[in-house]
């Protein structure tokens, strides 16, 4: 009799540990984890320190996307430098760093775009981003610096995960 009920006590504590143990841990919505709102800050912030400590790098400069036969798309950064100047009437040039790499933009890559100036960079749409840059690299005037579009691109195992606009120095 007294091993039935220490078996049957065992059995209850057993269950009652696993109920409260199944809800610890991180947030879980069914078995997805949640993500934090994903906003300009918060790219720009923790998750650009987050690639950069698990071996990604960061490159700025301005941007291609073409489309690969596989449907994919490669993204060609063309390497630049914001330099300091107290000739130019901005207080700074842009060069080129004659410098340029290809490489996968990742399919779940998070992307900002400045619609406009006053407003800053915001969090677009993978796809809307690439029509856009696409639109872009058609109508850029490379000698005019107001007009260029810079990305600060991070690159971690050979693919683009993220791309932020980059707002230019005011003069």
């Amino acid at each position: 009799m007294r091993r039935k009920k220490f078996a049957g006590i065992l059995f209850l504590v057993s269950v009652v540990a696993l109920a409260f143990l199944t809800g610890c841990g991180q947030e879980k919505n069914g078995d997805i984890l949640e993500e934090p709102e994903i906003t300009v800050e918060y790219l720009s912030g923790e998750y650009a320190d987050q690639i950069l400590r698990d071996g990604g790098e960061k490159e700025l400069g301005a941007i291609r996307i073409k489309e690969e036969k596989d449907g994919k798309y490669a993204l060609t950064v063309e390497s630049m430098v914001i330099v300091e100047s107290s000739y130019d009437k901005d207080g700074y040039y842009v060069a080129d760093k004659n410098l340029s790499t290809t490489v996968p933009l990742d399919s779940e890559a998070r992307v900002t775009y400045i619609k406009d100036k006053k407003k800053g960079p915001e969090v677009m749409e993978l796809g809307a981003f690439i029509e856009k840059v696409q639109k872009d690299a058609k109508s850029e005037d490379f000698s005019d610096p107001d007009t260029e579009k810079l990305y600060d691109v991070y690159i971690i195992g050979g693919n683009a995960l993220m791309l932020l606009a980059k707002e230019m120095p005011d003069a």
